[in-house]
């Protein structure tokens, strides 16, 4: 007869090598795990930094894609959920506590004190998930199953999202996508679909989408009437941390809203103070009418997602019980971790220090620039930044940014008497862009110090790409 328990003692014991043998043989390799050939093996974390098995320690520069804003292991959050974990680790979602409403408050009147809206707000436990309940209030409230987005976005991954991320690698195994959404291209300036120069281009793009709606003829919206139910946009997109000129949406959202479509502001990535202000939308003055928040809301801890809508879209005569529900959406460790995340972040300063701390990174990346020929451009706004590989014409050297950051993970580097690697965030649309989030406590010398290791990884990338022949559309 089989020892269970014995079988149990042995697993605990085994080598990272053993565990490594299991993951090659028992999980699916379907997650983002395996875009990496060995993957880093996470035995701690701490502030900016993580520790594998073989006791490298690494400068992560992507704070688990914008996750944990406020650092790993915070003390002041992390506390928190200890003591729920003592007290209220579980409740079914039928019930009410006191953490679920505290935050609701608290984020209800911080949307009121920033746009002058009245709004209500549900939960959810991940950020595919919370968009969905966002498509699910357009849908009740316009009757309408189509929406718009930008050609780089990302919403999710799940089927009722994947109709709005625009990678067509996301959707290309899981057969046709009839709601798939309305694509119109984003000001990504580095990269420009009209091929224009930002200079002399005044924002022609914007302009493209609002003459989309203007004429029947266009296929979408007549004068008086839209195919269109919501327009879904990331204020900075995600893909490559991309930046849009600041008066790029005031070309197009207000028309859009006139005509009675809904604007989603999707701030799961480019919220929570990442751009120096409480969400991003604020930078370029337009009020969304649904905002989607995850992944930093509870700073990695514990997932809960939230969607906030304007009162009169998510009346409870409207949106009655049953609209909206998840078995776990209002956990209680989780609505703690996001009571604490919001209470950490609005006793600090991060409207003041994060443009500072931004602005001292984005001089760093442009002495850099200054450095090394292949780097085409750098931006920034607040600690979301990037850095972008192309040549001097703006050609991009695919897949640039992966072999970056294999280097970077890889290979130590020395700084201030000791050895680092570093986590890189890939992005751009072929592959070419850095994407930077550090956490938004991190001190200016430990901006050096990324600095001084990425500086370190950009030799050794230089020397990777120029002994190879590069062709038009760069190297392969």
């Amino acid at each position: 007869m089989v020892n269970h328990q014995e079988k149990l003692d042995i697993l605990s014991t085994v080598s990272n090598e053993v565990l490594r043998q299991i993951d090659r043989e028992y999980l699916s390799w379907g997650d983002t795990v395996h875009y990496q050939d060995r993957p880093i093996f996470v035995k701690g974390c701490k502030g900016g930094f993580i520790f594998d098995d073989e006791g490298n320690t690494y400068v992560d520069t992507g704070m688990w894609h914008s996750s944990c804003n406020f650092g790993y292991r915070n003390p002041e959050i992390e506390s928190e959920v200890f003591k729920q974990l003592n007290t209220l680790p579980q409740a079914c979602g039928d019930f009410l506590h006191r953490e679920k409403l505290l935050v609701a408050k608290i984020v209800v009147d911080a949307i009121y004190e920033r746009t002058g809206l009245k709004g209500r707000v549900s939960f959810n436990v991940g950020g595919s998930l919370v968009v969905e309940d966002a498509l699910k209030i357009v849908r009740k409230n316009t009757g309408k199953n189509r929406v718009a987005v930008m050609t780089g976005a990302y919403h999710g991954r799940s089927l009722g999202t994947l109709g709005l991320s625009s990678s067509h690698r996301y959707r290309q195994y899981y057969n046709e996508f009839p709601d798939r959404a309305i694509m119109f291209p984003f000001a990504n300036c580095s990269q420009c679909f009209y091929e224009k120069k930002r200079e002399t281009c005044d924002l022609y793009c914007a302009k493209m989408i609002g003459k989309a709606f203007s004429n029947e003829y266009y296929g979408i919206a007549s004068e008086s009437s839209s195919e269109i139910g919501a327009i879904v946009v990331e204020p900075c997109q995600g893909r490559g941390y991309t930046i849009p000129p600041k008066d790029f949406y005031q070309n197009f959202i207000g028309e859009l809203q006139q005509r009675g479509i809904l604007v989603i502001a999707d701030e799961i990535q480019v919220g929570m103070y990442r751009t120096g202000k409480l969400f991003g939308f604020e930078h370029f003055d337009f009020v969304p009418d649904i905002i989607t928040l995850s992944k930093s809301f509870t700073n990695g801890l514990s997932p809960v997602s939230l969607v906030w809508a304007r009162a009169d879209l998510v009346d409870p005569e409207v949106f009655t019980p049953g609209h909206a529900h998840s078995n776990f959406a209002n956990h209680p460790l989780g609505t703690v971790a996001a009571l604490a995340s919001w209470r950490y972040m609005l006793a600090q300063d991060y409207e003041t220090s994060v443009p500072e701390k931004g602005a001292y990174f984005l001089e760093k990346l442009q002495q850099l620039q200054a450095r090394y020929p292949f780097v085409y451009s750098v931006d920034g706004l607040g600690l979301l930044l990037n850095m972008v590989f192309a040549d001097k014409q703006g050609v991009p050297y695919r897949n640039s940014a992966q072999i970056a950051a294999a280097i970077a993970q890889d290979n130590n580097f020395i700084s201030e008497g000791k050895t680092w690697r570093m986590v890189l965030q890939t992005g751009g649309y072929d592959l070419n862009t850095l994407k930077f989030a550090p956490y938004l406590d991190i001190t200016y010398s430990e901006i050096d110090l990324t600095i001084a290791v990425l500086d370190q990884v950009l030799q050794k990338l230089g020397a990777k790409l120029f002994p190879t022949s590069v062709v038009l559309g760069g190297v392969k």
